[in-house]
């Protein structure tokens, strides 16, 4: 196992309804009433709530919410909504975990059954190895084609986790990264059926998450984020 540091990790929640809403949780709905209310303690204010219709399609419609301190970001469309933070700190799961729950209390005034939808989870990770492992991990993963002018940049892989039932597709893909000294950039793609217990199911992504670091031959050295 090579150990590792996270320099710098992303991630993005989108969850895609059973059905399309029949509203956006906008202004004069009792939706938009939960989302005032609940989202105060993370920083709402109304010059950071931004609607957006770029075409005449009314799934183009797009309304965006930004919090802490401008780093997380809600966008809510008919047929989704999405959890955005560029760049993870301590103790942000559990503000996404409770963010989630906000939403879904508001968007369960326009359709109930909201939380049929299924989760598609991306997570992006800058790893800090010892010097010039990076290079070896890399080597490792990459096939060099005998065409001297092919240099590949990138494998991606299908993964199979099969201990868990909610996890229906599994992607990773792996490079050098391009931000960090001796680091590769890590880029997960997970697709899970739907869940009811949005906290159980940030325990089962971070379960899945570490299960696919040691698929890779990583274990983490350092839990600190930021």
């Amino acid at each position: 196992m090579r150990e590792f540091e996270i320099e710098q990790a992303s991630l993005n929640v989108r969850w895609n309804y059973g059905r399309i809403m029949s509203a956006l949780p906008v202004t004069g709905t009792e939706a938009f009433g939960v989302l005032c209310k609940n989202l105060a303690p993370f920083g709402l204010s109304a010059p950071r709530i931004l609607l957006e219709a770029p075409s005449t399609k009314l799934g183009d419609a797009v309304m965006t919410i930004i919090l802490l301190d401008g780093r997380l970001g809600v966008k809510f469309w008919i047929s989704s909504f999405e959890i955005i933070l560029d760049e993870l700190y301590e103790n942000d799961e559990q503000n996404v975990v409770d963010i989630a729950n906000v939403v879904f209390d508001a968007l369960s005034k326009i359709d109930p059954d909201v939380r049929a939808g299924k989760p598609n989870i991306r997570l992006m990770y800058h790893l800090k190895l010892d010097p010039t492992e990076n290079t070896k991990l890399l080597s490792e993963h990459f096939r060099l084609s005998d065409n001297s002018n092919l240099l590949p940049e990138m494998a991606i892989y299908t993964l199979n986790l099969e201990a868990d039932p909610l996890l229906q597709n599994a992607r990773v893909a792996i490079a050098k990264s391009v931000a960090y000294q001796d680091a590769v950039f890590i880029d997960l793609n997970l697709d899970y059926s739907e869940v009811e217990d949005i906290s159980k199911f940030k325990d089962n992504v971070e379960i899945d998450v570490f299960r696919i670091f040691e698929i890779l031959g990583l274990s983490l050295r350092n839990i600190q984020l930021g």
